[in-house]
């Protein structure tokens, strides 16, 4: 009994860290106008180094237990790896422009999109450090070609009804195969919160529609008065209403719907990254945790958009500093024992070119 008592009372007990990130947007607007200016007479060319530059601010700004991340990409192999990019990209609209037969090129990328993207994953990893220690992936092509291939398909031929199975392997995918130096993450997002998320989604998109259809109902009736409604008889109140407001509300509900879709995303994975990191552990002792509000994250992403196009971009810095930090801030880990102990390995570098496609493609696998 006594050596049971000694022992757990030996045991470390679990501390609650924080994400904390002390950027902010007047000091980032400085870096962002000098690489939009240096990026627009080099013909793009300096966007490599822009890209380095944003990244080393905003990861050497991100803190966790008195430590900051660092960033160590090397701004001319991302540019060689662009120009690759681009080579190629043009090469194949080309190629397929002249003679529509090689449109089975086309095909062959999405046999090569799994090993592009652990390739990519890898190269961002292993370019990510904490504590002199550098995050590594090492994906499989066919773990890769079934979470992100043939998932995404069945849940689109589902209707969205498999969607959180999509994003069960997903998520868990990324976890498995992300390390910590020598350390291994561990990710087992839980199916029955993944459908709970995906219910409360359905619930925000009814909203949303039922805004937008209100709204295309009140705009379509013309805002009739009382006295013109009286003047009118009912056959041709109905007349009015048929052929000029019923329009307005069905362009109304399509618009809703778009609208509706492109929310409901953004709700989603945020309810997605909350389950998934909560479920997440390091060297199976330190929990990582997120709370991200899903409202809250949805109108955070629409305000920014809003300010940036209100202002012509002006505001973008703003937005920027705006997300990141809202994403930081809400994420920590509950630590058993300290995080000074992992050691480095060496890992393989991934391919700067495919982190390069997928930045220039807009896609966003987020770790």
């Amino acid at each position: 009994m006594n050596h049971v008592e000694t022992a757990a009372e030996s045991r470390p007990a679990p501390v609650n860290l924080e994400f904390s990130f002390t950027g902010r947007a007047s000091e980032y607007f400085g870096i962002w106008i000098v690489n939009l200016f240096l990026s627009i007479i080099t013909l793009g060319i300096y966007t490599a180094w822009a890209k380095v530059r944003r990244l080393r601010y905003f990861y050497g700004n991100s803190w966790l237990d008195g430590h900051n991340f660092e960033y160590h990409g090397d701004p001319n192999a991302i540019l060689v790896g662009r120009v690759i990019v681009v080579a190629a990209l043009l090469i194949h609209d080309t190629l397929v422009g002249l003679w529509p037969d090689l449109g089975f090129l086309s095909l062959a990328y999405v046999f090569c999109f799994p090993l592009l993207l652990n390739k990519s994953m890898s190269f961002n990893a292993r370019m990510t450090s904490y504590r002199n220690v550098r995050l590594n992936f090492q994906g499989t092509y066919w773990g890769a070609f079934f979470a992100f291939l043939i998932m995404p398909l069945v849940a689109l031929l589902s209707a969205g009804l498999l969607a959180p199975v999509a994003s069960k392997f997903a998520r868990n995918y990324i976890g498995r195969h992300l390390g910590y130096g020598s350390t291994r993450f561990e990710t087992n997002a839980p199916l029955l919160a993944l459908y709970g998320n995906l219910g409360v989604t359905v619930i925000f998109i009814g909203l949303v529609l039922l805004l937008c259809i209100g709204g295309g109902f009140l705009f379509g009736s013309g805002l009739l008065s009382a006295e013109n409604l009286l003047q009118l008889g009912q056959d041709e109140l109905f007349d009015i209403y048929d052929v000029e407001a019923m329009s307005d509300i069905l362009t109304a509900a399509a618009i809703g719907a778009y609208i509706a879709l492109a929310l409901a995303y953004l709700f989603y994975e945020a309810g997605v990254r909350n389950i998934a990191y909560n479920h997440t552990v390091l060297d199976g002792r330190h929990r990582f945790t997120s709370r991200m509000g899903r409202r809250r994250y949805v109108w955070i992403q629409v305000s920014n958009l809003l300010a940036t196009v209100l202002t012509l971009g002006l505001l973008r810095p703003w937005a920027v500093v705006r997300s990141w930090r809202y994403l930081v801030v809400s994420t920590g880990v509950i630590a058993v024992g300290p995080l000074d102990d992992f050691v480095d390995e060496a890992a393989p570098e991934g391919n700067v070119s495919a982190a390069e496609y997928f930045d220039i493609e807009g896609i966003d696998i987020a770790f």
